[in-house]
């Protein structure tokens, strides 16, 4: 990956903040590394006195993003809230909001308290496709200390917000041993960097993926598969049938788009994919969008039955009722990749996701055995981080 930092532009910003928001815009722009306003970039700052922690608010597309995208906050507020035990994000965003430096300000980040936490100036986190096809397999372990070793600390997986920011700052902590350690990698999450200038942190991210791509490259495991021939056009036609079952599990009329590109065609063809494509998304934040595992044939019922099952073993039956069991992805053979959502947007993020799962999964699958996170840690990244079924239907009450 390559630095696209330029210093005549970095120069022409006119202070601090809006030069965090030049080098965020960076990171945001390259869809290997964020997607649909995922990942999010701090810079700490002295303020009359005080250190306010500049974190990149909730909403904002960090391609977007300015000086006034970023969530002003009392850094020593944010550092009392971290160190409180056993928080639930709700308790942990009511806290936030009382640690705000000023309003009006956007929402505060889920990953507010991460970035308070690591005691650098700077701190970015992405969520790597390169990062996540080198680490989401098996022997987790091993590849990580032939990559990073103590130049990335290992983290395992958690829950977006306190959970996570715990997590990290336990990790640092007990596994820092020089001055080299630049960032962290979240086990099924992504990953984090850190530096005490704008630039160097920013570049450190680029390292840090640097290494994962050379990784890949090395072992052979970086080219997609493509296929020569081309999707049945009988397929498109006998969709409809599919589409108004799965309308009726989702309790609404939903969206179709359909990626029928040498890639999705190539993966939906795979010998193994009962296997590879069962696991989960490369991340559980795709899995709001994706659902944790595709449709695999036509079978909308079977499906929807057996998803139910997950739901309520992972989340409860009260909270599994306020989501539908459709899924939100269907594998097809002739087709391709066949995506849903309530939306067309949400259909197209669905498929865009989905396709970036495509390379993450079939880059494991080729230097070791892919491999996601818990079922249980996947339903709660659906329900809580978007749960679109479960608002539509609480706001209706």
């Amino acid at each position: 990956m390559i630095s696209l930092w330029r210093s005549a532009v970095a120069a022409s910003c006119p202070d601090e903040l809006a030069l965090r928001a030049y080098s965020s815009r960076l990171l945001g722009g390259d869809p290997s590394l964020v997607l649909h306003g995922g990942g999010n970039t701090s810079i700490k700052l002295g303020e009359n006195g005080a250190t306010v922690v500049y974190v990149k608010g909730t909403g904002s597309d960090l391609a977007q993003v300015e000086a006034s995208s970023f969530t002003p906050l009392r850094l020593d507020g944010v550092t009392q809230v971290l160190v409180r035990p056993d928080m639930d994000n709700a308790a942990m965003m009511q806290a936030l909001d009382a640690c705000l430096a000023r309003r009006p300000a956007p929402r505060p980040s889920i990953e507010t308290l991460m970035h308070g936490g690591l005691p650098f100036r700077c701190v970015e986190h992405t969520h790597a496709d390169a990062v996540l096809a080198a680490m989401n397999v098996d022997d987790i372990e091993r590849v990580h200390a032939e990559v990073y070793g103590e130049r990335a600390p290992l983290v395992p997986y958690h829950h977006s917000g306190h959970a996570l920011a715990c997590a990290c700052m336990n990790a640092f902590n007990s596994h820092r041993r020089t001055r080299n350690t630049i960032g962290l990698i979240l086990a099924f999450h992504g990953l984090v960097a850190f530096g005490d200038d704008v630039r160097s942190s920013y570049e450190n991210m680029i390292e840090l993926v640097t290494r994962a791509e050379d990784y890949l490259r090395a072992r052979g495991a970086w080219d997609v598969f493509e296929t020569a021939h081309a999707a049945s056009p009988a397929a498109s036609q006998s969709l409809a049938a599919m589409h108004d079952e799965i309308n009726t599990v989702a309790g609404a009329p939903l969206v179709m788009q359909i990626g029928s590109d040498p890639q999705c065609l190539a993966f939906a063809r795979r010998d193994d994919l009962a296997d590879i494509a069962q696991q989960g998304p490369a991340t559980p934040q795709h899995a709001v969008y994706t659902r944790r595992v595709p449709l695999m044939g036509r079978d909308v019922q079977t499906y929807a039955a057996r998803y139910r099952e997950y739901l309520d073993a992972s989340l409860g039956k009260a909270a599994s009722r306020l989501m539908d069991a459709a899924p939100r992805i269907v594998l097809d053979p002739d087709a391709g990749v066949i995506a849903f959502g309530t939306t067309a947007r949400e259909a197209t993020m669905a498929l865009e996701m989905y396709q970036h799962d495509i390379a993450i999964i079939t880059r494991a699958s080729a230097h070791g055995r892919y491999r996601a996170a818990p079922a249980a840690a996947i339903a709660l990244a659906e329900f809580e981080y978007g749960g679109y079924a479960a608002k539509q239907k609480i706001n209706s009450k």
